[in-house]
């Protein structure tokens, strides 16, 4: 089963688990232009940038860090 977010209204952002263990696999965002798949079976979707990045914080993960060391 794949989980999909295509051609949003507006940038959605992503996060996807494996299972109910809140261990986080992958996470993005998808603009009103793009199509994103994914085999994970559970995906959270948010509109609010900030709610998104608040949870990967709050688990650890600071994406504009990693972006910054590109």
């Amino acid at each position: 089963m794949s989980l999909e977010i295509k051609n949003p209204e507006q940038t959605t952002y992503f996060i996807c688990r494996e299972d109910d263990t809140f261990t986080i696999t992958a996470y993005g965002s998808v603009k009103t232009t793009q199509t994103m798949n994914t085999g994970q079976p559970i995906m959270d979707e948010y509109l609010d940038e900030a709610e998104w990045l608040a949870i990967l914080i709050a688990a650890g993960i600071d994406p504009t860090q990693e972006e910054e060391e590109l």
